[in-house]
């Protein structure tokens, strides 16, 4: 191996041999003071040293929190060129001047920079599960687990498994072919490292139990199933690789760090992979290998994918109201696709009814921090997390899709979504603390239904102090709340009543602008940190961009060009986002073509 260079991933220094690279990294520490010492010992000195140690907190054109000073990461020098060039862009005479957009006192996720609508003109127009975080948050995010990684292969430990006990662990992992990219420039070769699992017995039997049950469904399935493969050892040891015990440990890292920020209903301080019931596991694992930062583990989970679907769906749970039987015995590929997807859909609306849309804290009392009383605490509040993305997804198609809503606003009688703070303790007392500290709020206090607040700021326009007491109810809240706005819009657009007015609707909309412009982050403090990655905020961070879209969907029904019924959105139910990003990239047209007002 003479004649193979191993790369230093701190300061980009080459060794003809693993032993040396070890050394030499062994020789330093691993936190945020490794660059100055490291200095010190190694021979080639680059500027990635000093960018390592000296990064500035760099705003992200499409990410709505500041980047700061973690040990791993980059800042993107086109970001700051790409503003500077759109800055000179004149403004758009029909919206809000563009010149504001640009603004240097604008914070990140202000509801005036949403207006660039990058996010939604991006996933409308893509496709994937990765769709959900803008490419530069999911591209940054990946890079920093790929050095932690990389980090851990050389160092042969974990640095802190107290803390990351379920992220990243590297354990005489399987890696899939061409999961290390390019081997010109490997930091090591992930088969001479050598790690012991603690959890690898108890992992084992879950593999088992996995592959059992994924063989017995592939060998008896049914003419009509999605599934496409036939078990055959190939199948069999595939599988076998997949949800291994080491991979199960590492997709399940790249689910909390890359996929639960945008969907956080499971309790993750409570979660234990060994008793997790297994079709929960089993997406988990899937959705993480779908993003990992490894290619090779991607393509290999995707051939999974609807197995693993059919897998959740054939629990008994779903099939008490199954609609399954209405399918016929022969459709065509692409029907057969698009049927079983609504039948899903379906299949989670009665699951949500069924569990009761009114999921609530209200019996909860605050007296004694005990361990029955925080896993009360946390399956009630995982019930409101998981009804409230229902709902969330349900005005998501209605929104992206044109399809009529299978829920009602009327019908979110469940509690708001408590503080992250609350959920993400790890321990009775922390949650209690942080519980404590929610309960002085006007949700907590009023008992607040979902629907209650929405209905309150659409009555009228709020006082100061109302939207300061509002700004507190944190980002999930806030992006279901301009969801349900989008339902609404959806039914008063299709209404026979003409006489319908949007005057609710425009009053909750200026409202939540005020509230939005308010809030404080929940993770504006959090890292990003290999440990930390799990408490940012995913998905809903964009909730400015859907507001910004419901206010054009208003505006241009109100114009008095087009009567209601006569809009640009004239499909409905279809499968593309092809009508609401022709919106979008309409409005960013016009919008960065007009003429400067006078």
């Amino acid at each position: 191996m003479s004649n193979h260079q191993w790369l230093c991933s701190v300061c980009s220094a080459h060794f003809t041999r693993m032993e040396h690279l070890r050394r030499h990294l062994r020789s330093q520490p691993l936190h945020e003071n490794a660059t100055k010492r490291h200095e010190k010992t190694c021979k080639a000195q680059t500027s990635a040293i000093n960018a390592l140690g000296t990064l500035a907190p760099v705003c992200n054109k499409e990410i709505s929190h500041s980047v700061n000073e973690a040990p791993f990461q980059n800042a993107d020098p086109d970001v700051a060129d790409e503003d500077a060039c759109l800055a000179k862009i004149p403004a758009s005479s029909d919206f809000e001047a563009l010149d504001l957009l640009y603004s240097q006192d604008l914070t990140p996720d202000s509801t005036v920079l949403a207006e660039r609508l990058e996010f939604l003109a991006y996933f409308t127009s893509a496709k994937g599960i990765a769709t959900f975080l803008d490419q530069d948050t999911l591209k940054q995010w990946q890079k920093l687990l790929l050095e932690y990684e990389r980090h851990i292969e050389v160092y042969g430990y974990d640095r802190d498994t107290t803390s990351l006990d379920d992220t990243c662990h590297s354990a005489g992992r399987q890696v899939f072919p061409n999961s290390w990219g390019s081997a010109a420039e490997n930091t090591i070769d992930p088969s001479v490292v050598h790690m012991i699992s603690d959890d690898s017995d108890l992992l084992f039997l879950r593999t088992q139990e996995i592959i059992h049950d994924l063989q017995t469904l592939i060998t008896q399935k049914a003419d009509r199933s999605i599934i496409k493969l036939d078990w055959s050892p190939s199948v069999q040891e595939s599988c076998s690789t997949l949800f291994a015990p080491n991979n199960i440990r590492r997709f399940l890292g790249y689910f909390w760090s890359l996929w639960y920020p945008n969907c956080p209903i499971v309790h993750r301080p409570s979660f234990k992979p060994q008793t997790a019931p297994l079709t929960l596991l089993c997406v988990m694992v899937v959705i993480g290998a779908c993003l990992s930062p490894h290619d090779g583990d991607r393509s290999f989970a995707r051939m999974w994918l609807d197995t693993v679907e059919e897998l959740v769906f054939s629990n008994e749970i779903f099939q008490e109201k199954s609609v399954l039987e209405t399918t016929p015995p022969v459709l065509e590929a692409q029907t057969e696709w698009k049927k079983r997807c609504v039948e899903c859909l379906q299949m989670t609306y009665l699951l949500a009814r069924n569990i009761g849309l009114s999921a609530s804290h209200r019996d909860l009392e605050l007296k004694d921090p005990s361990e029955s009383w925080w896993r009360t605490f946390i399956v009630e509040e995982e019930r409101i997390r998981s009804l409230l993305y229902v709902f969330c997804i349900d005005s998501a198609i209605t929104m992206l899709h044109n399809s009529p809503p299978r829920m009602v606003v009327s019908e979110l009688k469940m509690d708001m979504a408590s503080p992250e703070e609350c959920f993400q303790a790890r321990s009775a007392t922390e949650c209690f603390t942080a519980l404590s500290a929610w309960k002085d709020s006007i949700f907590w206090r009023e008992r607040l239904s979902m629907s209650a607040v929405v209905r309150r700021i659409c009555q009228r326009s709020l006082d100061d102090h109302l939207v300061q007491e509002y700004s507190r109810m944190g980002t999930l809240n806030m992006c279901t709340i301009v969801l349900s706005l989008h339902a609404l819009i959806f039914s008063l657009q299709n209404s026979l009543i003409f006489e319908s007015t949007f005057t609710p609707v425009q009053t909750g909309l200026e409202n939540w602008g005020r509230i939005w412009n308010k809030r404080i982050p929940e993770d504006r403090y959090t890292p990003d940190d290999p440990h930390t990655i799990w408490k940012k905020i995913g998905f809903v961070r964009y909730a400015a961009e859907f507001w910004h879209l419901a206010r054009i969907i208003v505006a241009r029904v109100q114009s008095g060009s087009l009567p209601k019924s006569q809009t640009d959105l004239s499909r409905y139910d279809h499968t593309d986002m092809v009508d609401v990003n022709g919106l979008i990239m309409e409005y960013r047209r016009m919008s960065l073509s007009a003429p400067p007002s006078t």
